[in-house]
């Protein structure tokens, strides 16, 4: 079976791409790809040209599934070739096209009539799941598809010294509350690790204090996570956490904000604080880094909760849908 993936792909980095490439790695059908090939700094131009782009590329390809990833405008173009081919559209949706999007009256409306004229909607968590439903698409249509991790690549946390570090991983942009986390690490005795770049990370080294770097992106983030005390996400928004996973696969304690899908990944395996709280987001940090007999119960419990995701379960559960749209 032939598909054709709508998405961000390389060289851009983060949750969606890691997804998507797992699904090509472990996934028995065929793709192709139909992405952003050059970039536009105005939001609006940047979909409008990627829609055209995209639709008089794919116009001429074969393919029996048309799978985006994003409602928009992956989803919507992924619409007007479903109309246009006849084929049938799963849309995975990943936060920010709901959570952040379904804000704006306009954006939101439109968003709903896309997920709505889909045959599928795939959900990467269950929180986020509600949020589709709540658009008013049929929840019958909708599934829940956790991402996974790659257990060949988990390693051990290096033993270490006397060094606390503190380290965050993902975009530098507000929803992602690393303002937050700048201003709880203010009274905290530690190094932090700031891996990412986005369009805040000027605002936010302006208000950092010392022992804060900022890294930039990094390809390998074997070395970053091995050096790692905790790893802490302040999200204001989030469907899932990808990251999460990856640091808890190699034991390493974490820290997050009960948002978004976060508490299903979590549970009982770290501290999970209210997002914007300053004071509570300091206290967890300050527990794990000073308290060993907490920050081992974490890393056992985390150990024990990422072995439960994986990319080869996700990519099965994906093709199932695959198959049954065509059955």
């Amino acid at each position: 079976m032939n598909i054709l993936l709508i998405t961000i792909w390389k060289p851009r980095k983060g949750g969606i791409v890691t997804r998507v490439e797992n699904l090509i790695r472990f996934s028995k059908h065929n793709f192709s790809i139909i992405t952003y090939e050059k970039y536009i700094n105005l939001p609006i131009l940047r979909a409008i040209s990627f829609v055209v782009y995209g639709f008089f590329k794919a116009i001429l390809m074969r393919f029996d599934i048309i799978h985006a990833h994003y409602a928009i405008p992956q989803g919507f173009l992924g619409l007007l070739l479903k109309k246009v081919k006849k084929k049938p559209l799963i849309i995975t949706v990943h936060g920010s096209d709901v959570l952040i999007l379904g804000k704006n009256r306009i954006a939101k409306f439109l968003v709903a009539n896309v997920l709505k004229n889909a045959n599928y909607i795939i959900a990467v968590s269950k929180y986020l799941k509600r949020e589709v439903v709540n658009l008013g698409v049929e929840e019958s249509k909708v599934k829940v598809i956790y991402a996974g991790i790659s257990f060949s690549l988990e390693n051990e946390k290096e033993e270490k010294g006397k060094e606390k570090r503190v380290v965050y991983i993902g975009s530098l942009v507000k929803q992602k509350g690393v303002d937050i986390l700048l201003k709880a690490f203010k009274d905290i005795n530690a190094e932090l690790f700031i891996v990412g770049d986005g369009k805040e990370r000027d605002s936010l080294e302006k208000i950092s204090g010392k022992k804060v770097y900022f890294l930039g992106e990094r390809k390998n983030l074997d070395k970053i996570f091995s050096k790692a005390s905790v790893l802490v996400l302040p999200s204001r928004e989030e469907g899932f956490g990808l990251v999460l996973l990856e640091a808890m696969s190699r034991g390493i304690p974490v820290v997050a904000t009960r948002v978004g899908g976060i508490p299903e990944i979590i549970n009982k395996s770290g501290f999970l604080v209210e997002r914007e709280n300053v004071e509570e987001l300091r206290k967890a940090i300050t527990l794990i880094l000073n308290n060993r007999k907490i920050a081992k119960k974490f890393s056992y419990l985390g150990r024990r909760t990422a072995k439960k995701f994986s990319w080869r379960k996700m990519a099965h559960e994906v093709d199932c849908i695959y198959e049954a749209l065509v059955s």
